[in-house]
């Protein structure tokens, strides 16, 4: 009879050992830091060791926990690939999409009963795109609106295992994106010509050159005195409308705090062509369901930065 370790709590542990810090794994698994601190603590008691011990202000892995990882890690990936490539097999109108949890939360999510009213029986899998990237075998295809960070990544999806989403996969182009600064409607701003100044500019850590880029692409300056950072974007975009600074924004992630007053952009947008895109893989390329699902969201996209 097998001895299994708890299965569920594995994920949680891989993803801390390979990303060296629990919130990171979190972010990648879309869990909570203490859940996944639960899970790892449930499988350091069934096994009797622990796995992790400090290391400054981060973790390291034990003797223990890196014979588990180097186990662990391989014989879940072979799980993962083996159950993507059957999925297809056991439903044609099953399909999983890489994209960040912000723009999953604010733009695609609530779209989703349309594309299900459109072709019955389809069911989108979405897989979040955080710190650590999908690889090819994770999804069918990964949507990115960043361009302001391709700009700086020679358009390639850096995988969690160190590899390039898109040095295997085919790009497809769903539209355009446009870019401004946003902040809430009592911020104090000075504007002046080409740009303005605030107190504080908000980072994301998706995002560690946008307001960078958006100044080269646009010919525009935004000075601060200070700067925050927070680890996801809808965090920083939560504090722009909490009068927290100002931060850096796709239109269409925004539109609904700028309809309700919640956010203005005082330099308004700028359309940066082509910045919104797909990266499909290989095996996926062909899926009709894959390509029916990229086409609804080419119209979208194509409705949506209208008038930006």
């Amino acid at each position: 009879m097998r001895r299994l370790p708890p299965l569920t709590a594995l994920p949680a542990f891989e993803a801390t050992a390979r990303l060296g810090s629990v919130t990171a794994a979190a972010e990648e698994l879309g869990r909570t830091h203490g859940a996944v601190s639960k899970q790892i603590k449930h499988l350091s008691e069934d096994l009797g060791v622990e796995l992790f011990e400090k290391d400054g202000v981060g973790l390291k892995l034990t003797r223990e926990g890196a014979r588990l990882r180097d186990v662990c890690g391989p014989l879940l990936d072979q799980l993962s690939a083996t159950w993507q490539a059957l999925a297809p097999d056991a439903n044609p109108l099953r399909l999983s999409i890489g994209v960040s949890a912000t723009f999953a939360m604010r733009w695609l999510t609530p779209r989703l009963p349309q594309f299900y009213a459109q072709i019955p029986g389809a069911e989108v899998d979405l897989r979040m795109a955080g710190r650590s990237r999908l690889s090819e075998e994770d999804v069918d295809a990964v949507l990115t609106y960043d361009r302001l960070n391709w700009a700086f990544s020679g358009e390639k999806l850096p995988s969690a295992r160190g590899k390039h989403y898109s040095e295997r996969a085919a790009k497809r182009i769903l539209g355009d994106v446009a870019f401004g600064p946003v902040c809430a409607a009592n911020y104090p701003i000075e504007l002046f010509d080409g740009g303005a100044r605030a107190a504080t500019g908000v980072h994301v850590d998706g995002g560690p050159r946008s307001w960078e880029t958006w100044s080269v692409l646009t010919d525009l300056a935004f000075e601060f005195e200070t700067s925050t950072k927070f680890p996801h974007t809808f965090l920083g975009l939560e504090a722009a409308a909490a009068g927290m600074g100002v931060a850096m924004a796709e239109r269409r992630l925004v539109e609904q705090d700028l309809a309700e007053g919640r956010l203005i952009a005082p330099l308004g947008f700028s359309v940066i062509p082509d910045g919104f895109g797909a990266h499909i893989s290989k095996r996926s390329i062909r899926r009709r369901i894959v390509n029916e699902f990229l086409d609804w969201v080419e119209r979208l996209a194509a409705e949506n930065v209208e008038g930006a």
